[in-house]
């Protein structure tokens, strides 16, 4: 008895140790990923966490268009590779290009600024750059608890149903949204000499119409600044340039929900949502222009915050 235990088992031990290998030798699928530029660290961490977060045994092909030896002709050629089956793309570039040249393979972005603005099509897939909402707005009145009318500027084609359900989702937390539809750069100049003697607080939210280039994007800045208007907004890069908050999403959080999604598709599963909220978030505090305009703030919700500029 024991014996014929033994020789059972010695065979299961031959299959469990040979089955991986005959699986690999099957299994012709890849992941290609694209990085618009990884020596830019937001793109790199993306990236990096996608990497440590693909639990599947596949090979992935790395692409960096920073890298000039790659030809778009090349990387059309790649992606006629049928043993591609997911390509993640990281950035609005690399997302472009696998758009036009991926054929009927499902693509993933992240990393993206105003993803709307992007041609989606069935195959498309995403993590959106910007957060959720509901969390943004509870983030605010935590560390601005006074602050209770909020100005935005949007556009009816991008963020037209996002403004209205906005609009409900603040009246839940006692914060007023007045808002201004405008058609571009601008407009958007023009309508917020309007907005601000109504509002106590700037909400900049990533509309292409709105931000349609730096010149106006800084004239909307400078209008808030003039009127020691606190600007809330969603990119670190605005905190350089004076906005008081700033909630972002967490680039490494980015990266594993992508590889999530990668997976679900490499499993024939198709993810419930087409394009994610980001899971995680990244806190800045103007602590310098809060105190130049004098505004009160919770200190208890200082734990709360990644980065302080004093």
């Amino acid at each position: 008895m024991i014996k014929i235990i033994s020789k059972k088992l010695l065979c299961l031990l031959f299959l469990f140790l040979l089955l991986p290998g005959l699986l690999s030798a099957d299994d012709k699928r890849k992941i290609m990923v694209i990085n618009s530029d990884a020596s830019v660290e937001k793109y790199r961490e993306v990236q990096e966490e996608f990497h440590k977060a693909i639990s599947y045994p596949i090979p992935v092909t790395e692409i960096r268009l920073e890298d000039r030896r790659r030809t778009i002709s090349e990387i059309d050629a790649l992606l006629d590779d049928k043993d591609y089956c997911v390509v993640y793309c990281i950035g609005t570039k690399a997302y472009l290009i696998a758009n036009k040249y991926a054929d009927e393979k499902p693509v993933i972005f992240s990393s993206v600024i105003n993803w709307l603005r992007l041609p989606v099509t069935e195959r498309t897939y995403g993590v959106s750059n910007e957060l959720h909402t509901g969390m943004q707005l509870m983030l605010f009145r935590y560390i601005f608890p006074k602050i209770q009318k909020l100005g935005v500027l949007y556009s009816r084609q991008y963020t037209g149903e996002w403004f209205k359900k906005t609009v409900e989702a603040a009246k839940e937390m006692n914060v007023e949204i007045i808002g201004h539809a405008v058609s571009d750069g601008n407009d958007a100049v023009t309508k917020l000499q309007k907005l601000l003697p109504d509002i106590q607080a700037f909400w900049l939210i990533s509309d292409p119409m709105v931000m349609s280039d730096k010149k106006n994007l800084f004239k909307i800045l400078k209008q808030c600044d003039t009127k020691k208007t606190p600007v809330f907004s969603y990119h670190g890069v605005f905190a350089k340039y004076g906005a008081i908050l700033v909630v972002s999403a967490d680039n490494p959080t980015i990266g594993r929900q992508a590889a999530g999604i990668a997976e679900e598709l490499l499993s024939g599963r198709k993810p419930a949502e087409k394009v994610q909220f980001p899971a995680g978030s990244h806190i800045i505090l103007n602590l310098k222009k809060v105190k130049e305009y004098g505004l009160q703030y919770s200190e208890d919700a200082l734990g709360s915050v990644n980065q302080v500029i004093e």
